[in-house]
């Protein structure tokens, strides 16, 4: 309703060659969502989703701060190279709680939504 261009699950652009990106994603893999608009008319952004349960021994008692930037950066370093050199794409990790509690830049994709929903609906931001 807001942008242009939504694919959910959309593929990586096949690499011709080993040399061209280095990253963890091997062929056929797959992201959460791409769109276009969000963040500048034209702009293309990917957005990997994880997803964790804070009560999981990998989270150990750490913080759940440092829970979320792992996760995150997790997402960045199997998937952002690739999707910046190959797609030409900006990427955002999208980090979710599976309690329902939310990353910051997950929260600033959903706050960035819903700015865009209320413009296009000409109502305040609080009331979407």
């Amino acid at each position: 309703e807001v942008c242009h261009g939504v694919e959910t699950e959309p593929g990586l652009v096949p690499v011709a060659s080993s040399r061209a990106v280095s990253g963890g994603v091997g062929e056929g893999a797959r992201l959460g969502i791409s769109a276009r608009g969000l963040w500048g008319p034209f702009r293309g952004t990917v957005f990997g989703v994880g997803i964790f349960h804070p009560g999981a021994d990998s989270c150990g008692d750490r913080g759940i701060g440092s829970v979320y930037d792992q996760h995150g950066n997790v997402e960045r370093r199997e998937c952002e190279r690739r999707v910046i050199r190959v797609g030409g794409c900006g990427f955002a990790p999208l980090v979710y709680s599976a309690l329902g509690g939310v990353a910051p830049r997950a929260h600033a994709f959903h706050r960035r939504i819903a700015e865009l929903v209320a413009g296009r609906a000409d109502e305040g931001y609080r009331d979407v």
